[in-house]
């Protein structure tokens, strides 16, 4: 429906024919405070406003009524003095204005742009909510209020912003939050996990190649940054980002600027950069695995997403959420020793495993009351076959693997007294892989 809001008769008249002949629904009011009424009774789809009227004017209601109106069009109708005061209104969030005599075929373009605008930011909407809705941050603790607070503002900021937490805390879900209540959110998110591209085409992966950049490059592509176009880019786990591609990823950060693989031709990329982190990278800074310049980069707006440990309080609504996505809400009752016992675990991998848990003990126990027993029972058995992790959310068997890795590594290298040529063929291993693992291990 179309709202025409005018003081004169005619004019409310003429355009409630006009846009009707064309097959529009309209509603004509002749005050301000009529057409307020309105908005908060009925849907609108676009309002034709006159700036000139006795009692409230058409600034004053657009001032007014900013949080009602959202994106909803409003094109302003004025009379020719009245220029200057349709641009404030336009100042104001107006999306045109029509000077007066009113030009049907003017009003008629100017309408139909303005319902495409309409539509278009009501789809968007309804599709940013269903996404927020699909990933949305559970719980009402202190921690939690505190992180919806961080990501509004950082969302608002468009700077570049590095997310750091332990595994399964839910960085990636803070990234999708700030991109979808950003004004980037019509554009692409493009994530990449950093752990899951093999070096040797992480330069690809980001930057894209041309035709023949390398052998199995049959054809030209586009990397991450130029698939993102205006969007967001999501680099999860930045730490395990090779250190050449480190001074490469700096160069877009301050220049805007990168070349595909096999091309000198310059691209530019305009999109927003997001990282995530579960690493020390100050530690890393140090045994120069992670550069201090890039890391100042990304680490703009930082955002320390909390353990479960830091917001047991949310355990509860956190078990809720997972049985209703389970279609089972209503199946399973814990008992208050139950809930405790899952408040009170140390939840080493955080929101991921808790998931994890509440999944068992639906797939295990029948529907009905669910007790510590059994939440001890499937914890205790869950423990025993998966990973062990530290409080840092680190794998302790790939800790002893790296330090044996370490140790052997260091004793061939003063062996070969620091041929590393000599060290890869004895190994039969690539020497740039293995130089790569000597300094990744700070052997180097």
């Amino acid at each position: 429906m179309i709202l025409i809001v005018d003081d004169e008769k005619y004019i409310r008249a003429s355009l409630s024919g006009l846009l009707s002949d064309e097959g529009y629904v309209t509603l004509a009011v002749e005050s301000a405070e009529e057409a307020e009424e309105v908005l908060q009774n009925q849907p609108v789809e676009a309002i034709l406003l006159d700036i000139q009227m006795s009692g409230k004017d058409g600034l004053t209601f657009l001032d007014d009524n900013r949080a009602n109106l959202g994106g909803l069009p409003v094109i302003v109708i004025s009379g020719r003095g009245d220029i200057p005061t349709a641009v404030a209104a336009i100042k104001l969030g107006a999306y045109d204005y029509i000077e007066k005599p009113l030009a049907p075929e003017r009003v008629l373009l100017t309408v139909k742009q303005a319902l495409r605008l309409s539509r278009s930011l009501a789809a968007e909407k309804k599709l940013v909510d269903h996404i927020l809705q699909r990933h949305e941050i559970v719980g009402r603790s202190k921690a939690v209020d505190h992180l919806r607070r961080l990501i509004e503002k950082a969302a608002a900021a468009d700077s570049t912003i590095l997310i750091t937490g332990e595994n399964g805390s839910g960085k990636e879900l803070v990234a999708n939050h700030i991109h979808y209540l950003s004004e980037r959110k019509g554009e692409p998110l493009v994530t990449v996990n950093c752990p899951a591209v093999p070096e040797h085409l992480f330069e690809s992966e980001l930057f894209g190649h041309v035709k023949g950049a390398f052998t199995g490059a049959d054809k030209e592509r586009a990397g991450r940054f130029e698939t993102a176009g205006r969007g967001s880019v999501f680099l999860d786990e930045i730490g395990d980002l090779p250190l050449p591609l480190q001074g490469k990823l700096l160069r877009v950060l301050e220049s805007g600027q990168f070349e595909k693989v096999g091309s000198d031709t310059t691209v530019s990329a305009n999109c927003r950069v997001l990282a995530a982190t579960n690493r020390d990278l100050g530690q890393m800074i140090g045994e120069g695995r992670f550069r201090q310049d890039l890391f100042y980069r990304l680490n703009v707006i930082a955002i320390q997403v909390p353990s479960l440990r830091d917001r047991v309080d949310d355990v509860p609504l956190l078990v809720r959420h997972f049985l209703e996505q389970l279609n089972a809400g209503n199946d399973y009752a814990y008992t208050p020793e139950a809930m405790g016992s899952l408040a009170s675990h140390d939840w080493p991998g955080n929101i991921r495993q808790l998931k994890n848990v509440v999944q068992q003990i639906a797939f295990e126990c029948e529907p009905g009351e669910i007790t510590a027993g059994d939440v001890e029972r499937i914890l205790t058995r869950r423990e025993s076959d998966e990973p062990a992790f530290d409080a840092k959310g680190e794998n302790r068997l790939s800790a002893a693997v790296k330090n044996f890795e370490s140790g052997f590594l260091s004793h061939l290298y003063q062996r070969h007294q620091g041929n590393i040529a000599a060290m890869a063929r004895e190994l039969k291993m690539d020497r740039g892989n293995l130089s790569r693992k000597l300094r990744q291990l700070g052997i180097v």
